[in-house]
């Protein structure tokens, strides 16, 4: 990895974040049961997040992150090694799938420790 990747990361991520931020974290500012975000549904009924224990911001502001952070990687690794688009389009999604299924379970392992789940710090 050369110093122009780290810059194609680092911008991609930023602007994956500012995009996710402004629009799922700043504009959204209490939790609203009929519009709930995906990637929040994912982690509530996976790991039974109880709501009233979480801070909407704070996990809405940890999910950007993580987003953001799957959408660079597996952006930089597929333009880098992969130069053919439609190799590049199948691979991305082979890459990016198994990587926000492995950092979503990061999240949920750290809702749990943090006790945000129905039955505290359980997963039952």
């Amino acid at each position: 990895m050369n110093l122009n990747d780290l810059w194609w990361f680092l911008g991609t991520f930023l602007t994956v974040y500012l995009l996710y931020f402004f629009y799922q974290v700043v504009r959204v500012k209490k939790f609203n049961p009929d519009k709930v975000p995906v990637e929040l549904l994912f982690l509530i009924k996976k790991y039974r997040l109880d709501m009233q224990k979480v801070k909407y911001q704070k996990i809405m502001n940890l999910i950007a992150l993580i987003s953001a952070f799957d959408i660079a990687f597996t952006a930089v690794f597929v333009m880098k090694y992969i130069k053919n688009i439609y190799l590049a389009i199948i691979i991305g999604a082979i890459i990016f799938i198994p990587l926000i299924l492995i950092t979503y379970n990061f999240l949920g392992v750290y809702c749990i420790k943090k006790g945000m789940t129905i039955n505290g710090n359980k997963k039952n």
